[in-house]
């Protein structure tokens, strides 16, 4: 992860707050630190999935903005 941070502010769900609480207690790191790796792996999931996509839409003549 590098480049500049940004501030996001957002409410999570009960279980997902226990989850980052919990993962909080036993590891000691920062909330606002879990959240940003939980995140990150999945914008890079994300970027992936796209990546292959394109490259798919591409082998099948399927490009542009427009679709075909």
């Amino acid at each position: 992860m590098g480049g500049d941070l940004k501030d996001f502010r957002g409410k999570v769900t009960p279980e997902t707050w226990c989850a980052i609480e919990a993962e909080h207690r036993t590891s000691g790191r920062d909330h606002s630190d879990i959240v940003r790796e939980v995140l990150h792996a999945w914008a890079e999931r994300k970027i992936e999935n796209a990546t292959v996509m394109r490259r798919l839409l591409e082998a099948e003549g399927i490009g542009g903005k427009g679709g075909a």
